[in-house]
């Protein structure tokens, strides 16, 4: 049996996902689980740290997954679609906690008005720099082209393509899947290296 703080946490996901960052609140979360106000900010005395939980676990829970089901001895090109792969099944299995997660991300500001979870970095892209510059320079299975740029534009399609996917509004989920790593595929290949 889950307990309280497990309780908040889950009544948290599913009523951002359902109601949006900004019908979110302490009160909302108490109303929701019939219990008073005072149980909820015992456990999380601010809003800001269930978001931080929230975040930090859906994202942990995403790279254990990942780590679970990427190939990452074998070519940079698998090792490219099995990230991509293994991004977007993941969101399919965690759709609520995907929707939560987009709306916490896009709206939730510090005291300053910046952007909490922004990736200012970049470090979210570094896992996919490393693919292809192994590609390009160890393996020359990919083109010569800018690692960074080619890492935004694969995240930028996996995160449109996963606010879509938790929403139900892709109607063929391994058909897309498998269009996005085509593309990609055909994107980053060598010459030499092409499809039978």
């Amino acid at each position: 049996m889950k307990g309280t703080r497990e309780k908040i946490l889950q009544a948290s996901q599913e009523l951002i996902a359902k109601f949006g960052y900004a019908g979110f609140s302490l009160g909302v979360i108490a109303e929701h689980l019939n219990i008073s106000k005072g149980v909820v900010t015992y456990h999380f005395p601010q809003k800001d740290l269930i978001f931080n939980q929230l975040v930090e676990g859906y994202f942990h829970d995403a790279a254990e997954y990942m780590a679970r089901h990427m190939v990452i001895d074998k070519t940079a090109p698998e090792a490219l679609e099995s990230y991509i792969d293994s991004n977007l099944r993941y969101v399919a299995e965690n759709r609520l906690g995907t929707l939560a997660i987009i709306h916490i991300i896009a709206n939730h500001r510090n005291k300053d008005g910046e952007l909490t979870f922004s990736d200012k970095d970049n470090q979210i892209y570094q896992p996919l720099i490393e693919i292809f510059q192994y590609g390009q320079y160890e393996e020359k299975s990919f083109r010569i082209f800018r690692p960074e740029l080619m890492a935004m534009l694969v995240s930028s399609a996996i995160d449109q393509l996963s606010g879509r996917i938790a929403m139900n509004a892709m109607d063929d989920l391994d058909g897309t899947i498998k269009e996005t790593i085509r593309t990609f595929t055909i994107a980053t290949r060598s010459e030499g290296h092409e499809e039978n």
